[in-house]
């Protein structure tokens, strides 16, 4: 009888591995594109909030990114605490300029419009991550939970065709066949050649592990493909963001839950099918996110808190050897007992590098700089 079962799982198992929002699309590719250096540009920096602070609430874990004709968006969730039932994603939008305004933030998703759209009881919302495809389509990955904390996550979708002014209902992603719980977003997705998304993702009941999530628009109008696969192992490493050089080959850099406390790095020649073992730079890392991209020449670019232990400092730094040592630049944040946290970065169309992050959990900063400020802060060391 045992044996019976056994081969009715195993059977089971590879049915639904068959099932198209299983299927592993082949011969992936990064579909990468230099960014090229502005001639003859001024050192430029400037600094605002997406939101102002509200009492007893907390803001957390933010994303930005760029539509094709210069606006912005950006996500983050809010409420008393996380994992509270409050906790809402608010979105806010601005025009392109380097003066212009962003939008009063709105509420996108709350518990109560996520369990009607998935007709599932949500507990609370968590972690948002905002970004535009080829068409100018904003997708949302998010997070909801059902039971318990984080551990009981599981990631869903909703898209925009107006810019963020109206979306789809959300969709969740089963990403297991059976129990399709812990499943986190956090960094940057990067685009695939032939279309669709590679998105950072990660998982943590009874372990912690790295993962990417491939995520596609299938044949069917409306309809979704979707796989994961995982970066590494074990119980130390979540929170990827990843860096491609070409088409096949990137680095990835990795939030360290272990003891060590030191951003990690792992490579891949293979589009992410084949990570190498988890190699430990020299930056520390208090067990929290980081976020990296590539400048125009050629060197990495990353945002971290430089010590072991809290989040009370932000910097820069920058690597010639693809993130095996780095030389730290710039200080953005320095303020003892206080948190900064979960930075995240892109690099808009007309070369200015965009910064997101959680400022003292009361509000999310917004910086924006060049790379001649860069320069000129690295030549001030």
């Amino acid at each position: 009888m045992k044996k019976v079962t056994a081969v009715a799982l195993a059977v089971l198992s590879l049915a639904l591995y068959a099932l198209p929002q299983f299927n592993r699309p082949t011969l992936p590719a990064f579909g990468v594109h230099q960014p090229h250096a502005v001639a003859n540009e001024q050192p430029f920096f400037a600094e605002d909030y997406l939101s102002s602070e509200a009492p007893n609430q907390r803001s957390h874990v933010a994303s930005i990114c760029e539509l094709s004709d210069g606006r912005l968006a950006a996500v983050w969730y809010s409420g008393t605490h996380e994992v509270a039932p409050d906790v809402v994603i608010n979105l806010t939008t601005r025009p392109p300029g380097e003066n212009a305004a962003w939008s009063a933030p709105r509420a996108i998703v709350s518990r109560d419009s996520a369990s009607k759209e998935l007709y599932r009881y949500i507990k609370t919302v968590g972690n948002p991550v905002i970004f535009a495809d080829a068409t100018d389509r904003l997708w949302l990955v998010y997070v909801t939970i059902t039971l318990g904390g984080w551990s009981g996550s599981s990631l869903n979708v909703k898209t925009s065709d107006d810019g963020g002014t109206t979306w789809s209902d959300s969709r969740r992603l089963t990403l297991s066949p059976f129990l399709n719980v812990s499943e986190l977003v956090r960094n940057n997705p990067l685009p695939l050649e032939g279309g669709g998304v590679v998105v950072p993702i990660y998982h943590e009941f009874m372990g912690k592990f790295p993962e990417l999530l491939w995520l596609s628009a299938a044949d069917s109008p409306g309809d979704l493909s979707w796989h994961k696969t995982r970066i590494a192992g074990g119980r130390s490493y979540i929170q990827p963001t990843v860096v491609p050089f070409d088409n096949q080959t990137a680095v990835a850099f990795l939030r360290d839950c272990s003891k060590n406390r030191m951003v990690t790095s792992v490579n891949t020649l293979d589009a992410g099918q084949h990570w190498s073992a988890p190699t430990a730079t020299d930056l520390p890392n208090p067990n929290a996110a980081v976020d990296a991209l590539q400048l125009s020449d050629g060197r990495l670019l990353i945002v971290f808190n430089d010590t072991r232990r809290g989040r009370d400092n932000l910097k820069l730094a920058v690597s010639s050897d693809k993130g095996a040592t780095w030389k730290r630049i710039a200080t953005l944040e320095d303020t003892p007992k206080e948190l900064f946290a979960y930075p995240y970065m892109i690099r808009t169309r007309d070369g200015n590098i965009h910064l997101v992050y959680s400022w003292c959990m009361k509000r999310i900063k917004h910086v924006v700089f060049n790379e001649a400020w860069l320069k000129s802060k690295e030549a001030a060391q």
